[in-house]
This record gives C-alpha cells, structure tokens and sequence, in this order.
C-alpha cells in the first residue's frame, strides 16, 4: 500500500542519500513532503520525475504522514515531542535525542524482526554508521564464540560533520596542494593531511559524543547489554566511509576452520578469509550496500579472542540504507 511520507532534513549528506535511495527503490509513495531549516526551505527537489518543493521545519504536522524519516541533527524540543506523538511511524537517524525508553536503536539484519511488534509512539533509532559496521561484523562472532569485551577504534570520515566538513577537507587540500596556507575551517585545526585525536563534541566523561554513542548504542543492537566496550575515535581526512578496528576478547577461542562460514551465513557481511589483496575502504566498501570485513584473525597465543577491520560506506550502506531498510521491513511486515 502506497504510503504519505515526510522526511525532514533533505539538505543534509544522510538526507541527500536517503532520498535517492528511496527514489530507486520499489518502496511504494503516496505522497512525499520534505521538510527543512527555515532559512534553506524552498528549494525544488526531484523525486521520481516530479519537483518536491521543500517547507520549513515549523510547517511539519506529525498527524499527516503516515512514516516519517528524520534526518536533521538539529531539532527544538517542541517538534522532538511532535515525533513522540506522531500517529505514524518515525525513523530517526539521531536517536540520541531521546530517552532509552522512547526509542528502539535497529539494525534490520539483526532486529528487523522486532519492528512490526513495537508499541505506536515508539520511535524507530538508526544507529551510528560505525555501530552499524561494527554490530554486523561481531554478531556472527558474538554468536559463536560470546565476546566479554571489545576495544574499538573508530577511524571517521569529514563526512561524519556533514557539509562543512566534506567542504573543509575539500578547501584545505586544493589549498595545500596549490603552495597556500589551508586555512582551517570546521575542525578548527588543518584536517588535510592530518590525523585528529577527536571526532565530534567532547563531554565531561572525556569521551566525544561520537564515542559515547557507539558505547551506548552496539550492546543494544547486539541484544548484550553486558557487553564491555571501549571506544576511541580518530578524524582521517578521508571523505567518505568509515572503519573501525576491532579486538575482542571472547569466552570460547575463535575455530579459524569454521570462520569464512560463519560468515558467509552473515547477513551484510562480506568477508574472504583468502583474498589475495587486502581489501580497502574506496575500493571494495564506498558504493557497496555491505560491511567489508578484513584481517579477522585470533588473538595472541593461548588467549581466547581475535582483531578485525570493518568498513562501511557510512552513507550507503550506513544510516541512510539502514533506514530505508528499516521501512521496508516495517511495509512488508507490519
């Protein structure tokens, strides 16, 4: 049954993604709003050969759309309480700005089974891309072998600040390349060619935002709430595409034997345990609607526990296909 669909933030890199995504897809559309700042309201987008004239955030009335994707960081408390209330269902890319209690944090591959059943006015979460990258490649390993702790390093693209950063990056690196001083812009400091030990807004925890978030968000999607995590973050002056490198300690030992099995039973998931080339983040993940996953091996001898690298195209195959994926499931099963 064709769906009234809003989507709130279609300016934003999440937002831009997603709306292609919806428009190649087979997902069935009523009627679709689009809904931004004021100050950008306006524009004329394309959705399947038809202009979509954008309206301002304060004309959104949570009554109309039956589902409603929310792709903007930024939101007043009163339009957040509106999403509370929405008779529909709400997708929202940032479900850090509710309650535990208001939102349930999904990846579709692990507990996309559970959506049809949850309580009208319960928020749908997307998670973080490099919690969706690391929640898919340890769930087949989790399963098998239980990980205890996991120490994560989270390796983020500029485009984790959305346009400014992809614009910083973009600015610094023909400056430097054409002999004149980068100007930093949006990190505050020189991005191209650089490595930042922060990535996000630092709290008084002395973890960023982004760091809080994964530690939060993986023991949920995993279902492990026990699960210890430490998180670091490092800014890469990468565009796209994050990667994050894992090394877990687990109860029983991981069988090698039995791994490239393991994973190809995985859903999202792409792994060869005997590649002759190592793969990469531009070539084998950006563009690619599944986690890459590289280098899983064992732990040092006599320990129970093994290392991996994950990547993702945070944008694709991240929230925005997340969240598209998430819709889906909700039509086909609900």
């Amino acid at each position: 049954m064709p769906l009234k669909i809003a989507l709130l933030g279609p300016a934003t890199l999440a937002g831009e993604k997603l709306l292609e995504l919806l428009d190649e897809s087979t997902f069935e559309v009523d009627t679709l709003t689009l809904f931004e700042p004021e100050e950008q309201a306006g524009r004329s987008l394309m959705f399947r050969g038809h202009a979509h004239r954008t309206r301002p955030l304060d004309a959104f009335d949570s009554s109309l759309p039956q589902l409603t994707f929310v792709c903007e960081a930024e939101l007043g408390p009163e339009l957040k309480q509106a999403l509370l209330a929405a008779p529909g269902r709400v997708i929202d890319l940032y479900p850090q700005r509710y309650e535990v209690g208001q939102v349930f944090l999904t990846v579709p591959e692990l507990n996309g089974d559970e959506l049809a059943s949850l309580d009208p006015g319960r928020v749908i979460g997307i998670p973080n891309s490099a919690t969706i990258a690391a929640a898919l490649a340890l769930a087949p390993l989790h399963r098998a072998c239980e990980i205890l702790k996991a120490n994560l390093v989270l390796l983020s693209p500029v485009s984790s600040a959305g346009h400014p950063g992809v614009e910083a990056l973009a600015s610094e690196t023909a400056r430097l390349l054409n002999g004149r001083d980068p100007e930093s812009g949006h990190f505050g400091q020189q991005i191209a060619f650089n490595l930042i030990p922060q990535v996000g807004t630092l709290l008084d925890s002395g973890y960023t935002d982004i760091e809080a978030a994964v530690r939060t968000q993986l023991p949920l999607v995993l279902d492990d709430e026990g699960l210890e995590l430490e998180v670091s973050a490092v800014q890469v002056p990468v565009f796209y595409g994050d990667m994050v490198v894992i090394q877990a300690e687990t109860h029983q030992p991981l069988n090698m034997d039995e791994v490239q099995q393991l994973m190809d039973k995985a859903p999202g998931v792409c792994f060869d345990q005997h590649a002759k080339q190592v793969p990469s983040l531009i070539k084998d993940a950006i563009g690619q609607q599944q986690v890459v996953v590289a280098r899983l091996r064992p732990g040092a001898e006599g320990e129970a526990g093994f290392a991996l690298h994950a990547m993702i195209d945070d944008l694709g195959r991240g929230s925005a296909l997340t969240a598209l994926g998430a819709a889906m499931r909700l039509v086909t099963e609900g």
